[in-house]
């Protein structure tokens, strides 16, 4: 040992500590007894013989340890080295083989008196104590400092991040790797492995709590845990937040592993292992060290962006098997499909232009960043509007919010409803795929085979969601289900939930794909066929409506509303007259029954100004008899007359008789609004002559309950009452059940006439709920006002406004206005008049206001409910 007044001369700054201690000692001295202090004594005159040999100075000696500095990191390296070699290469006795572990660490050197003190001391020793017998250890600084010095041959070692006692945070270890020495050894003796590899997020977490609650569950019961969904939907983060929240539970630790840059299966379980802190060494590589490091390990390990490594799941099955204590979570576009996996589908976070959600929140966070003190104010609805064209994706949403600084929130969202791109680029520290939204869907587009690829642009047509038997039209005929499966497992498409096989594509991938489509030139054929599977399906169903089968094809039209809407702008776009007025015919019915006429009536006027609408053909007839419906349901009397005198005309034109008697039929009805009333008997006996020679019994049925509203109209009351009973029963007998529940609410029109207040107020709630069964949305909301006479006849007059107020808000909702008929009755009963006097103003007040905020379920359950309430109706 060196003499105290040669250690006066320590060395100071920036030095290198060299730790050594001999591993098992304790079990050594006991095994060789009084010999061991010999058998010690030359194990530190070896060790500080290589420690003068590279100008090192013994600092001191601690029983087997050795504490020595040196001036220069390479140095040091080179007196570990020869140390090692020294020790190895010594015949020790056979029970006592001595075995040194061995720690380098660079750092500032402050003396403490005739030794050094503080804290780079004190790390020394922990680095050393997390070593092994024969190995080599080495800080971050030291071989930073080191590396570029090394003798030939060698190498280092990255063993990752490890967390020291009493250390503050985790250091990087590094294992000199010398030929002719072992190089293989156990892991580190560490407090445990650090979480320092999974990325801690710059940005704040918002929302996800009800998916973290999932998540951290089913990750206790499930050992590998996918999570699937398109890009930029938030995989990445929310695995960062669901590890970083179990890392406790990991005692070996939780590692990210970032495979977006890795473009090999069989690269993955190398890149897992370099994370891990295993490197190829001289006799096997860290792919071939993974499994038996893991072996009795409990870890946690995220692999983030598998999509396009399906053929590294074998790995993945063998880490977790050969390692029962590990779990694995995976972020990727499509579900691994082995044996043990728990999918979890990462959903958009919530998003309408109803209401603040999540995804409010996190636009307005992340805009704040981009301009300190920003406050969305009136203009919140805005931003939940732009939320909702970026489909909850939170990639959209922050990118969008980032823009705030360059335009205003109304530009944002006009550019997204018009399918344009955002200006500005993205972050620069993050992947290319993540800059912009569509960056993240071209990701994803080209990992799909072409014919995926053709598909995927192709169904970009739809409009929201859509069924398989209209993809297969698109495709002439062609069974297509597995191909759009596949998009599923991709997370490019959406199986919707219910018992028909039906999709739904998010608008963001929707605009990406038809951009695709648009640039390979086939957006104009296949928008057209578009149409015509449209144009099918609505000319299918319009034979059912009205009828008894109405609330099936209602539902299945309901469904692809946005596709029907689409197919008929398209065609008015495109100058098409033949199948916008046929569309025209073949939906004026649904949007009647469904409560869309002022969308409709809409539409009609844009098809009937196109160049060519004037053209006298079988195509108009029907359009102008669908225009006729229109104008009559939402109360414009002389229109619809104009067009039923056109559609007569034109039906005996063509020489089309159907046509004619529903014309003439119809026509019935502007006589009887002119108060005509020999002309409307003229016309409705013409239009029974005509149905009954056509053999439509149903057509010869109604034209007898409309010669039973001319009568009504005409003061006959007992006369009408009869023959609207009798046009009820005989609905009835032919099945044709919406004009059953027009006769009954007829009967009951004829009871309010002839004062039988409680026998019509029991025949009116039975037609509304007949109509509400139908799911005539139109015809049932017009209702309500007549429902409101019931109310005030079982003496609730506050029910009554509050059906009132119902009717006013749905009327207008749906854009529809009772016709003649039951105009006449409310202007008879005046319900409006009699809550006026009966209710102090602000009661009547509160309870309108009640009314308005009534779905149209709720509103027919209050009339029910009142129905009941009233004396039974005599047989």
């Amino acid at each position: 040992m060196q003499e105290l007044a040669e250690r006066r001369d320590l060395p100071t700054g920036t030095v290198t500590f060299l730790r050594t201690d001999v591993e098992g000692s304790m079990v050594l001295a006991r095994a060789v007894g009084a010999g061991w202090d010999a058998i010690n004594a030359t194990h530190i005159e070896l060790i500080r013989s290589a420690i003068d040999d590279h100008g090192g100075m013994l600092v001191r000696t601690e029983g087997d340890g050795i504490f020595a500095v040196f001036p220069d990191a390479g140095a040091a390296v080179a007196a570990a080295i020869d140390a090692q070699r020294l020790i190895g290469d010594h015949a020790w006795p056979q029970e006592a083989a001595i075995r040194v572990r061995m720690a380098l660490h660079t750092g500032e050197a402050h003396r403490a008196g005739d030794d050094y003190g503080g804290f780079e001391v004190n790390r020394a020793a922990r680095i050393a104590d997390a070593g092994h017998g024969g190995q080599i250890i080495l800080s971050e600084a030291t071989r930073t400092l080191a590396v570029d010095a090394l003798p030939d041959g060698v190498l280092v070692r990255d063993l990752g991040l490890h967390a020291l006692k009493d250390v503050p945070r985790p250091e990087r270890l590094f294992q000199l790797d010398v030929p002719g020495l072992r190089t293989e050894f156990p892991p580190l003796r560490t407090v445990g492995t650090a979480i320092g590899d999974v990325p801690v997020p710059l940005t704040s977490f918002i929302g996800r709590s009800r998916e973290m609650g999932e998540l951290l569950e089913l990750l206790e019961s499930h050992r590998l845990l996918t999570l699937t969904g398109p890009g930029g939907i938030g995989k990445t983060r929310l695995a960062i937040e669901l590890t970083r929240s179990r890392s406790t539970a990991a005692p070996d630790g939780t590692w990210f592993v970032a495979l977006d840059e890795i473009e090999e299966p069989a690269l993955v379980r190398s890149a897992i292992a370099r994370t891990m802190g295993l490197f190829d060494g001289p006799e096997r590589s860290a792919a071939d060290a993974l499994l038996p490091y893991l072996a009795d390990r409990s870890a946690l390990l995220v692999l983030d962006n598998l999509e396009h490594l399906m053929g590294a799941t074998s790995d993945i099955t063998a880490i977790l098997r050969g390692s029962p204590g590990t779990r694995v979570v995976v972020t990727s576009r499509s579900p691994l499909r082995i044996s043990g996996e728990q999918e979890y589908p990462v959903h958009p976070l919530e998003a309408s232009a109803s209401g603040a959600h999540d995804s409010v929140a996190l636009f307005v966070e992340r805009a704040q960043r981009v301009r300190p003190g920003f406050d969305p104010g009136p203009e919140a609805a805005t931003i939940a509007e732009i939320c909702e064209l970026l489909d909850g994706l939170p990639l959209g949403i922050e990118l969008a919010a980032a823009r705030t600084s360059l335009l205003p929130l109304p530009a944002i969202r006009d550019r997204l409803g018009a399918r344009l791109p955002l200006p500005g680029a993205g972050l620069r520290d993050v992947p290319d795929r993540q800059r912009t939204l569509e960056g993240a869907i071209s990701w994803s587009y080209a990992l799909l085979p072409p014919e995926r690829q053709r598909l995927l642009r192709e169904i970009s047509v739809f409009d929201g969601g859509f069924d398989l038997e209209q993809v297969n039209a698109l495709q002439g005929g062609a069974d297509v289900l597995d191909g759009l499966l596949e998009l599923v497992d991709q997370s490019l498409l959406m199986r919707e939930s219910g018992n028909e096989i039906r999709f739904r594509m998010l608008r963001t991938i929707g605009t990406f794909a038809l951009r695709e489509l648009e640039a390979e030139g086939r957006s104009d054929e296949l928008r057209r066929q578009h149409a015509l599977a449209y144009l099918e399906l609505a000319e299918r169903a319009a034979p059912h409506l009205p009828g008894a089968d109405q609330p099936r094809w209602l539902d299945r039209l309901g469904l692809d509303h946005a596709n029907l809407r689409a197919a008929l702008r398209w065609s008015i776009e495109t100058g098409d007259v033949e199948v916008a007025f046929r569309l025209l015919a073949g939906l004026w019915r649904y949007w009647q029954l469904g409560g869309h006429l002022a969308e409709g009536a809409s539409l009609a006027t844009g098809a009937m100004a196109l160049p060519g609408a004037e053209v006298r053909t079988p195509a108009r007839l029907a359009a102008v008899t669908a225009l006729g419906g229109i104008a009559y349901w939402q109360g414009r009397a002389d229109e619809a007359v104009r067009w039923y005198e056109e559609e007569l005309a034109l039906a005996r034109e063509l020489g089309d008789r159907a046509a004619e008697a529903d014309a003439t039929f119809n026509l019935s009805y502007g006589a009887f609004v002119r108060e005509d009333i020999d002309l409307a008997y003229e016309l409705m006996d013409s239009a029974k002559n005509l149905y009954i020679e056509l053999g439509d019994a149903r057509g010869a049925a109604r034209t007898e309950w409309s010669r039973a509203t001319a009568v009504m109209s005409a003061g006959q009351v007992e006369e009408a009452l009869p023959r609207f009973e009798a046009a009820a029963r005989r609905f009835a007998e032919l099945g044709d059940v919406w004009y059953h529940a027009m006769a009954v609410g007829s009967v009951a029109w004829a009871r309010f006439a002839m004062g039988d207040m409680v026998g019509a107020s029991h025949k009116f709630a039975e037609s509304l709920i007949e109509y509400h069964a139908l799911r005539d949305i139109g015809t049932t909301a017009i209702s309500l006002q007549v429902a409101s006479i019931v109310a005030l006849e079982a003496g609730r007059p506050e029910d009554a406004a509050v059906l009132l107020g119902a009717m006013a808000n749905l009327s207008d909702v749906y854009g529809v206005v009772p016709p003649a008929g039951l105009a006449w009755l409310i202007k008879s009963q005046a319900p409006d008049e009699r809550v006026v006097e009966l209710l102090e103003p602000d009661v009547l007040s509160a309870a309108l206001e009640r009314g308005r905020r009534l779905s149209l379920d709720e509103a027919v359950e209050l009339v029910v409910r009142i129905e009941t309430e009233l004396p039974a109706l005599e047989a």
